[in-house]
């Protein structure tokens, strides 16, 4: 059995039987619903890693709003230094009392986060731990995390796209390269808990390690919740809303959390085209995967992801499918990132498989992945013609956003032989006209498709659905 302590006294500036009292003497006034600054972010990182990393972090950390630090494993050297401003500013672990390397480096996100919960002030609710090449779309975690009862235990995350990650660590584990959140009580009984924890599980890294040690204090992993449901339904009742469960998609109105640890190799851009209509909150492992947009570095890429997202979060990657019956095209649009066109009539539940352009973690039997997939073929009618995002314009006066997409591969995409007189090889371009602040809540999106431009442009228009429209 292990005495030796590997941490300093804790010290707490408050703790959740306050809050529940000062909530019931405050009854008249409201608690302000959870903000930015009610987030505290915990990002695990390496000075062997952040020269290369650190264009991941700083598209979306916002300087002087977001709260919390990157947490290295030794001083920065003078290749770091000066540190940037727009990166979140560092601090260095401490030293414990482990001598073992191997050991050192299996708790240091229990040392960050140990370091973490005592530099945090009393309007802290939810401390979010990622790696340093997790990028996240703050407005859409914010928004999800509004809908937990901060001042209970929660643990929320996701598991793998990966079956094979699953049944090694396990389904129920929240992966910290996706990102995971823990309420303000959780980190407490945590951090109360840790020293046992660790001396019980000696050896096991991580994520594996938080999850076996708040399994052991009773505290599951939420993954998927509905925001029709009342709170304390929401405690009662779980669905199976992995990355890609569409049944819930069409049961639920909004399906919440989203994390996307990305535990896939190449050309992710299938799965991504083809997203459910839930909010995306963070992207994990570009280091590899091949760059998202064509001609672009992996950098470069998320740069350019997040023009969008500086617009309207709550659209990044949301599919909305709809027909151009006089050619008998389906088009798909990932808002934000792609859209595809098919040179065919494809039904929905079809089009919401996203393309296997890329390929597994590692090479193990069926089934590989958590959701269904469609495979790349050579058959023009089911394969669709790729435009990627290229520029955004808003327009705030009419409450519009204007995305635009431009063709991968000019004249690339044989036409479609039983529909050969609607061929769209002269398609070079898509404009995507919708309204600004999607409101998840209201359920999946239709639109109309028309040809402008001497056909060279295809017009996408996002709307409302009409009752009981079929889309197929």
């Amino acid at each position: 059995m292990i005495t030796h302590k590997l941490f300093a006294p804790l010290e707490f500036t408050f703790s959740s039987s306050e809050i529940s009292t000062s909530s019931s003497l405050q009854q008249t006034s409201r608690e302000p619903p959870t903000n930015i600054s009610h987030l505290f972010f915990v990002i695990v990182g390496s000075t062997k890693t952040w020269r290369s990393r650190r264009g991941y972090i700083e598209p979306w950390w916002r300087p002087n709003i977001t709260k919390g630090h990157v947490f290295l494993e030794k001083p920065p050297g003078r290749d770091l230094l000066p540190w940037p401003q727009q990166s979140p500013p560092f601090i260095v672990n401490k030293d414990s009392s482990i001598t073992n390397a191997k050991f050192k480096t299996q708790i240091r996100l229990f040392q960050s986060l140990h370091e973490a919960f005592n530099k945090v002030n009393k309007d802290t609710r939810w401390f979010v731990i990622a790696d340093d090449d997790t990028l996240f779309f703050l407005d859409n975690l914010v928004e999800a995390l509004e809908l937990y009862d901060h001042k209970k235990h929660y643990y929320i995350g996701m598991n793998s796209e990966n079956v094979w990650s699953n049944a090694i660590f396990s389904f129920d584990m929240g992966y910290g390269g996706g990102g995971y959140a823990l309420s303000y009580p959780t980190v407490e009984t945590l951090l109360k808990n840790m020293e046992d924890c660790i001396a019980r599980y000696l050896g096991v890294y991580s994520d594996l390690l938080s999850f076996r040690c708040l399994a052991d204090l009773g505290i599951d992993l939420t993954m998927n919740k509905g925001i029709h449901q009342v709170q304390e339904e929401l405690n009662k009742e779980s669905h199976s809303c992995g990355f890609y469960s569409h049944t819930l998609t069409d049961s639920l109105p909004y399906c919440l959390v989203l994390y996307k640890q990305i535990d896939l190799h190449g050309d992710i851009s299938g799965l991504l085209s083809a997203h459910p209509q839930s909010p995306l909150i963070s992207l994990h492992h570009f280091d590899v995967i091949n760059p998202i947009f064509p001609a672009m570095s992996r950098q470069e890429s998320v740069n350019h992801l997040m023009k969008t997202a500086k617009t309207d979060q709550s659209r990044i990657l949301q599919q909305t499918i709809c027909y151009q019956r006089g050619n008998n095209w389906s088009v798909s649009v990932s808002w934000g990132y792609s859209v595809h066109v098919y040179q065919s009539v494809l039904p929905r539940n079809y089009l919401k498989r996203p393309l296997e352009t890329f390929r597994p973690w590692k090479n193990v039997r069926i089934p590989v992945y958590t959701f269904n997939t469609r495979r790349v073929t050579n058959d023009p009618c089911e394969m669709p013609r790729q435009f990627f995002f290229d520029s955004v314009v808003e327009d705030k006066n009419q409450s519009l956003v204007t995305t635009m997409y431009k063709v991968k591969t000019l004249g690339s995409l044989p036409p479609c032989l039983p529909n050969v007189n609607q061929s769209a090889r002269n398609i070079s371009q898509v404009r995507v006209i919708a309204a600004t602040m999607h409101k998840m809540g209201e359920g999946i999106e239709c639109c109309d498709v028309e040809n402008v431009c001497s056909s060279e442009t295809l017009e996408v228009k996002i709307r409302a659905c009409h009752k009981d429209e079929v889309l197929a």
